[in-house]
């Protein structure tokens, strides 16, 4: 399955630093804090003041100015991994690219119906699939490199991306936006199958998993027929 510290090395590579650039919307609810005598910093590696606060008490760690301001690694990495992986439910994909690719969504976009959930459960449904959660999303993706194939769904996916983006009408940002993509598509592509050859790695070097899922499986089987055999 896919691994979330595959795409940190792209998102920090597309995050500048400490910003209070007034052309982002984020800009709108900056954070208290001074920093080189000047006011108004709202994101720092592409965390908002907003989601910084309200990710705290989930990721673990204090609201203050030098975790904002100087936000250390391991809270940068906390937030990424309970914020967006595990919102975004990453380890679910069998596709490494794919997984990269919404999670970098959920991102940009937001987690909630207004970003990047509503818009891959849109997406999903044009292509047949109907999902309402972040579990719905990944097993429609997994199904749909199973039928289309994972480079075909993966290029579908940045595609509807930059549709998306074109679709704001935000020509300042647009350019840096596509661009991203791209750079996303590449990445992508040099990753193609890494998903699968990890779970191959985890059970070739963990056989017991194997063997506890397929008994598992067995045991429900068998409780399930015995079931419908007592009800008849």
């Amino acid at each position: 399955m896919a691994s979330y510290e595959s795409a940190i090395p792209y998102i920090q590579k597309a995050e500048g630093g400490l910003s209070r650039a007034t052309t982002d919307t984020a800009s709108k609810s900056p954070s208290p804090f001074e920093h080189n005598g000047k006011t108004g910093w709202h994101t720092n590696r592409g965390i908002t003041w907003d989601t910084f606060k309200g990710l705290s008490n989930k990721a673990g760690y204090a609201v203050n100015k030098d975790n904002f301001i100087f936000m250390p690694d391991n809270i940068w990495l906390k937030i990424y991994r309970v914020g967006f992986w595990d919102a975004a439910r990453g380890d679910l994909y069998t596709s490494q690219p794919i997984a990269n690719a919404v999670v970098d969504w959920a991102w940009a976009s937001g987690t909630g119906q207004r970003g990047s959930k509503g818009a891959l459960i849109r997406y999903l449904a044009k292509k047949g699939f109907q999902a309402r959660t972040f579990d719905d999303i990944a097993a429609s993706f997994n199904s749909l490199v199973l039928r289309d194939g994972e480079q075909k769904v993966f290029n579908d996916l940045i595609d509807e991306r930059k549709r998306f983006f074109r679709s704001l009408g935000q020509p300042a940002n647009e350019k840096g936006w596509l661009a991203r993509m791209e750079t996303l598509r590449q990445q992508g592509m040099s990753l193609f199958g890494q998903g699968v050859k990890a779970t191959y790695e985890t059970v070739k070097k963990h056989p017991y998993i194997t063997v506890a899922v397929v008994a598992g499986m067995g045991i429900a089987l068998f409780v399930l027929l015995k079931t419908l055999k007592q009800s008849k």
